[in-house]
């Protein structure tokens, strides 16, 4: 019992470390940079973790990020590949709402929102907005039904 509490304690203790308030962040996450991220109260952030941020990510409060599931809000500019230039960063912001829950291995792309109660199913990937309460599966993402109650 002590074992347990003394590992929820590290984890809530790196959880402060990143984003400077009380969030659990399990093992082997990754956070870029974490001063583009802006995160509310009573998030879990699961095994492996990935958030990368070159502009901005707003997680609110009471948000689950499930293992492997991966926040990107930067690409490179396909207009570019054609030429000898080299592709620049294309940029846009991510942001989850209230009581989401990002399931395994799903990926959220640059300019998306996630809705209030949302769920996004395990491997799905996210380029387009999802309204609340809808729950999404597949590649690319399609809603498969709504949470009622």
């Amino acid at each position: 019992m002590i074992i347990k509490y003394l590992i929820y304690l590290a984890l809530q203790m790196k959880g402060r470390h990143v984003f400077r308030k009380k969030v659990g962040i399990l093992e082997n996450s990754f956070v870029l940079n974490p001063k583009n991220v802006t995160i509310g109260d009573f998030c879990g952030i699961n095994h492996g973790v990935f958030i990368v941020e070159h502009h901005r990510i707003e997680i609110s409060s009471y948000v689950v990020l499930s293992a492997r599931c991966m926040l990107i809000d930067a690409r490179l500019d396909k207009s570019k590949f054609k030429t000898n230039e080299s592709p620049k960063h294309v940029c846009g912001p991510i942001k989850i709402a209230d009581g989401a829950w990002i399931e395994t291995g799903a990926i959220i792309l640059a300019n998306v929102t996630v809705g209030k109660k949302a769920i996004v199913g395990a491997g799905a990937v996210m380029t387009r907005d999802l309204p609340a309460y809808a729950i999404v599966a597949g590649n690319p993402a399609q809603i498969i039904g709504q949470i009622y109650g």
